[in-house]
């Protein structure tokens, strides 16, 4: 099983390296979100409605960590 893919066509501003540096557990949710219209551009605008809906992480402190590292 493959654990750690290349986003480095479709992830120009490095949306993986960002949610890595969370912890690694966060990358998998780097392929919805980039399939969501989410990049590290638009992070700080984002709402765990948007989290849970657009992005699917039901994972809700997942979620809590996600948030509070865009706001930073």
């Amino acid at each position: 099983m493959k654990q750690v893919a290349d986003y480095e066509t479709c992830d120009q501003t490095h949306l993986d390296d960002w949610l890595r540096e969370l912890g690694a557990e966060f990358s998998q949710y780097t392929y919805q979100m980039l399939k969501s219209g989410v990049d590290r551009h638009v992070l700080r605008y984002l709402s765990d409605e948007h989290l849970l809906k657009d992005c699917v992480i039901v994972n809700g402190v997942h979620r809590l960590r996600i948030l509070d590292a865009a706001k930073r």
